[in-house]
């Protein structure tokens, strides 16, 4: 077991260094950068742009290095916990993560518990009547909700909660 265990974490290394390359390679395949999406937006909200001031900022957070140092410097931070920062929130990216951690955390935690409170009922009925309709059907809409994929499931039961709590939904 404990070879099975080394091996799995020995083959998620360069799992994760390929999966890493290939976002970083999308997010860099568009032309331009953060930068030329600021100027375009300061230009079309009329104020005026220092280039001087770009080119500075640019340099400051990297950009004027090349795709592939800029990779090796993200995958550096990211080993010592500098996730870089966000231009939209004008935050380190950590705190950004961190200020919806807890959040997220109580939302995983609340499901948990939820989807324990209707599994359980529901498989010690499919355990006691076995091969009855009742556990056909139990096991037909549970084999449903698990070949629907997520987000088209969440759009379902929405609706459905729409309709039966005449809320709105967004």
């Amino acid at each position: 077991m404990l070879r099975y265990i080394v091996w799995r974490i020995a083959v998620m290394v360069p799992t994760l260094l390929i999966i890493s390359a290939l976002v970083f390679t999308i997010i860099e395949l568009p032309p331009g950068d953060y930068f030329d999406s600021y100027v375009a937006e300061l230009r079309a909200q009329g104020e005026a742009v220092d280039s001087d001031r770009i080119q500075m900022m640019r340099k400051e957070y990297g950009f004027d290095k090349p795709p592939v140092i800029r990779y090796f410097y993200w995958v550096g931070g990211m080993l010592h916990g500098d996730f870089g920062y966000s231009f939209e929130y004008e935050l380190p990216v950590r705190d950004v993560i961190g200020d919806r951690m807890w959040l997220t955390i109580l939302v995983s935690f609340v499901t948990i518990i939820f989807t324990w409170l209707i599994a359980f009922p529901i498989g010690m009925y499919s355990a006691t009547h076995q091969y009855s309709w009742g556990d056909y059907g139990l096991t037909f809409f549970g084999l449903l909700g698990l070949a629907i994929p997520n987000f088209m499931l969440a759009l379902i039961l929405m609706y459905f909660a729409n309709i039966w709590f005449g809320t709105s939904i967004g």
